[in-house]
Order: C-alpha cells, then structure tokens, then sequence
C-alpha cells in the first residue's frame, strides 16, 4: 500500500500551478497538522487498519514550509499507527528557496530518504517566467544542503517546453543539473491546466504582445532532445518524464506503485486514495478539512474504470501493462508486428512494454478503440 500526505501551503503560488495550494496561512499550521495528524491515524486504525506501507509521499504545496518540528510529530503519528516496509521509501517534494542542512538533517533522522527539489531551470529568465522565487546561484548550494544533511537519493523536476526553450538551453540545463549530485531526474513539458493563472490569463488576454502565455502544444522535438542528453549523461528513461541514473536503483518506488496500478490512501486537504474499486477524496478546502479532516468524497469505480487506467498508466512506464487485464489479446499483434510494443515476462506475468513512451497516448488511444471505449 502507497500514502500520499499532502501539504498545502506555499510561499507564493506560480502561474502554471494548478495544484491545491495556499499562500501566506502560517496561522492555520498548526491546525492543519493536528488535522493530518487526526486524519492519518483514523485511516491507518480505523478505515484500513493493518496496511503495510511500501511508500509515503509528501508533496504540495511546498513541503519545506513545515518545520522539522512539525514533521516531528507527523512522524511520531506514522511510526505509532502505521506498519512500515524495512524499505520503505519516504520522499518529501522541495523547494529550492527554503532548504537549508538542518532541515534536511533533521528530516533524514526522522526516517526521510528521498528529496525531490523543484528546480525546474537554470536559466534566470526562464525562472522569471516561471515565476519562481529562487535564483540560479542559490540551487547548487541547496542540493548540497541535502546531500550534505544525509539525504542520497536526490530527484530534481525540470520544465521544458516554455517560449524560451531551445536544444542550446536544454543541454545547457542538463548539464548543470547532471554535474549535481542527483540520481534521479523529473523532465516535465509546460502545459496549461485549468486552474492555474496562466490559463485564466490566456483566455483573458487576447493580444499576443502583452500575453504570458505558451502554445499548449508539446514540443516532441524538445522532449526528444531531452532524453538524448540525458542518455549521454548516463540517466535513462524509465517513464515518460522521469530518468534515473544508470548506476543507481533510483526509480522512485511510490510513482512505480501508481503506474503498476497498486492501492493508495491519501491524507491531507484535497488528497485522494483508491483502494479496490473505491477511489476517495478529502475536502479540498483548507477550512473544510481542518474542520472535519475524516470526511471522504467516495467515488465507485467500475472494473473497466480500472482497466482503463492499468493499460493508460502501465503503458507510461518501463513495467508495462500486465497482460491479464485483457481477455483475449490476441488484437494486439499488429502493436508488436509494427514494432509498437514488446512482451516482457517477469514475476510470473507477461507484460505489454511501449517500445517509446512518448507515444504511449496514441497506443492506449488505438488498444482502446479496439476494445470499444471511447478514449478522452
């Protein structure tokens, strides 16, 4: 089983954000622990008692707001309700602006093992544009502050895919980001969600002189390119965003669990979790859930709702799609006859592998189709 504990709250909110965040409510952390605290020991006692825990993910919102004594007592309330794997991975997102060594000391003490700082770029500019709040002088010294406070398992998320990207910029940023000490590497294209302030602004602005606005299109071509430095640079790529360095067994487990289709719960405002055919969400609302952090949206999901989202994640990544969610797979053929996909059998099951993730959309679209669903 995977968990996901959300913390909200952020230092500013960027303009391609459209996550659950909160800017400026250092008044409502304290409430807001207690509530999480509340909420991840009902579910661990009461709603699914006796889960083993593979993987705990902190993600935000920004994380390294939170003191390490606020983690003291989040930690204290997993180690007392939940079973914990002796490999148990515990991942806390990052931001750059706010880490410094004896956070990290003191988090990696508490049992934390990996760290995924948000970087996103090494270009001063395109940090503007990201409206990112750190510089590029300040990075080197925050990956330092957490390989230096105990932390060796070190992802890092980049952006591509901005107007001001190009093959020159992106090998440039690999290279920067490669010489740090990372063994693991996240390569997003900038898209615009709703929600987010980019997207209100480009259907606001109509003038394309005066718009902070980006074509939605993802460049192929960059992604590309990205993944070619990366290879020369000794990272390969395991899912469509995310490289791992050859040397190392830094595949980030609590993503895996997702992609492979594993049971998740999720704790903290706007969490969600899905175990069987339910999935479950808390209120959104910073208030709401402080108020009643217990309460869970409840969403009955149907077998095909399932298969659909094994075949669309499963093709994503390296593992594949097991080979048992189809009844009869013998329409496959032509993906493996036309070099689309391969079989891959491990553990006792065969899998269907994408031959190249990024056009793993198109493969679930036309497998889909075949089988009668409407992909959207």
């Amino acid at each position: 089983m995977l968990l996901y504990i959300h913390i909200p709250f952020c230092g500013s909110k960027c303009g391609y954000c459209a996550f659950n965040s909160f800017v400026a409510e250092q008044d409502n952390f304290k409430p807001y622990i207690q509530a999480l605290c509340a909420d991840i020991e009902h579910t661990l006692c009461h709603l699914y008692p006796y889960s083993h825990i593979s993987s705990i993910f902190f993600g935000g919102g920004t994380p390294n707001l939170l003191r390490s004594e606020h983690y003291e007592t989040i930690f204290a309330t997993l180690y007392k309700n939940a079973f914990l794997s002796k490999d148990c991975e515990i991942t806390l997102e990052a931001n750059v602006n706010y880490l410094n060594a004896q956070w990290c000391k003191d988090l990696v003490s508490l049992g934390a093992n990996r760290l995924s700082i948000g970087i996103q770029s090494f270009d001063e500019n395109k940090l503007a544009f990201l409206e990112r709040e750190h510089s590029v002088c300040e990075i080197t010294q925050c990956v330092e502050n957490a390989y230096n406070g105990g932390f060796k398992n070190i992802s890092c998320d980049l952006i591509i895919n901005t107007p001001l990207d190009s093959r020159a910029l992106i090998s440039s940023e690999i290279a920067q980001a490669v010489a740090l000490p990372l063994s693991h590497m996240s390569v997003y294209t900038l898209s615009i969600d709703e929600g987010s302030r980019f997207a209100l602004e480009s259907k606001r602005v109509t003038s394309s002189h005066n718009a902070k606005i980006i074509d939605s299109q993802i460049d192929e071509e960059l992604s590309l390119w990205a993944r070619e430095c990366l290879k020369q640079s000794g990272f390969s790529q395991y899912e469509v965003s995310n490289y791992v360095k050859c040397d190392t067994n830094a595949q980030c487990k609590h993503n895996l669990g997702y992609w492979q289709g594993k049971e998740y719960l999720g704790c903290g405002a706007g969490a969600v979790g899905r175990v069987g055919r339910v999935r479950m969400r808390t209120y959104p609302n910073l208030k709401e859930y402080i108020k009643n952090p217990y309460y869970r949206l409840v969403e009955e999901l149907s077998e095909a709702d399932l298969r659909l989202e094994r075949i669309m994640l499963g093709l994503r990544c390296i593992k594949g799609v097991d080979m048992s969610v189809f009844d009869d797979d013998n329409f496959l053929q032509p993906l493996i006859d036309e070099a689309k996909c391969h079989k891959k059998s491990y553990s006792g099951k065969t899998f269907l592998v994408a031959n190249e993730f990024f056009l793993a959309d198109e493969i679930t679209s036309w497998i889909l189709c075949r089988l009668g669903v409407k992909f959207v």
